[in-house]
């Protein structure tokens, strides 16, 4: 049975609120919640970190939950991909193309605070298309599909891209510090001195990441996979969106969120790459659980 928030979760929120850049050569295990504890932005909990109780006027910023004043943001869409009218053949395996139509939104609708959970959901429905159109292609019926095996057109309603992803970065989880592999920090450090939007692989997990380019700035993690304990209720989940205002706190999170209890692990980040392109309206595909969720 899981607890509520922590007292150790405290100590480590204080050391994120620093103003100071990250000095550490790799991330910690320690910033990891016990095992009985929940992760502060965790739906189970009815407060947020400042103590404050959630969905009134004092915690939310436009559509978003205040996690932690000035530092961390959540918005919560009501979609995942086990959803019982997407096709049963791809159904709960659609995350990669989920996590690349989330990089081709961020480039499009950059004022990331302004999203909704309605674009969530429309994102979870034109990624289920888009990797069900991947696996047709490859014919890859009985497979998790990989990078290698994505269309290089994808489409967001009205939108359309040309996508291309390429390894640039990859290392260990907790890197000990005379290791050759790069730590996540580095690895983090290194993607966004070069590029702007891409996808983490880490333990067959996939996560989309990325740099705000709006005046506001900061940086996002887009996570559709997450089921039941310790973010929702038992048998319930939703994609969600966390943004964060510093690179230490994105690096807080995805360690949290992947939950490592062991070093070196294997990490991937991919850069994704795409371009709009001119959209034939006649040939537009539509989806009837998209209906509801136009912008």
């Amino acid at each position: 049975m899981y607890r509520k928030k922590c007292v150790s979760t405290g100590c480590i929120l204080r050391q994120l609120r620093q103003t100071a850049p990250l000095s550490a050569r790799s991330e910690s295990m320690t910033w990891l919640t016990p095992y009985n504890c929940l992760p502060i932005w965790s739906r189970r909990l009815s407060r947020n970190a400042e103590g404050d109780q959630r969905q009134c006027n004092a915690t939310l910023c436009r559509n978003f939950d205040v996690e932690v004043e000035g530092r961390l943001w959540s918005l919560w869409g009501g979609l995942h991909p086990k959803a019982p009218w997407f096709d049963g053949s791809v159904r709960g395996r659609q995350t990669l193309g989920c996590c690349v139509v989330a990089c081709c939104v961020a480039s499009s609708f950059r004022r990331l605070g302004e999203w909704s959970g309605k674009i969530l959901d429309a994102i979870v429905v034109n990624g289920d298309r888009y990797y069900r159109a991947s696996v047709e292609q490859s014919q890859r019926w009985d497979h998790q599909l990989g990078v290698d095996d994505m269309c290089h057109e994808c489409q967001f309603q009205d939108l359309r891209f040309l996508v291309q992803m390429e390894l640039v970065a990859f290392g260990h989880v907790y890197s000990a510090p005379a290791s050759t592999a790069m730590s996540l920090l580095e690895g983090l450090n290194y993607f966004f001195t070069r590029y702007q939007y891409g996808v983490l692989e880490c333990q067959e997990r996939r996560f989309s990441f990325g740099r705000s380019s709006s005046r506001d700035g900061g940086y996002f993690l887009f996570d559709c996979s997450a089921w039941g304990q310790p973010l929702f209720p038992d048998d319930m989940g939703a994609s969600y969106l966390l943004l964060a205002k510093h690179l230490q706190m994105l690096l807080y999170c995805v360690v949290v969120t992947l939950n490592l209890r062991r070093r070196n692990v294997e990490f991937r980040l991919y850069n994704v790459d795409m371009a709009r392109m001119p959209i034939d309206s006649h040939n537009r595909y539509h989806d009837p659980a998209e209906k509801h969720l136009l912008i």
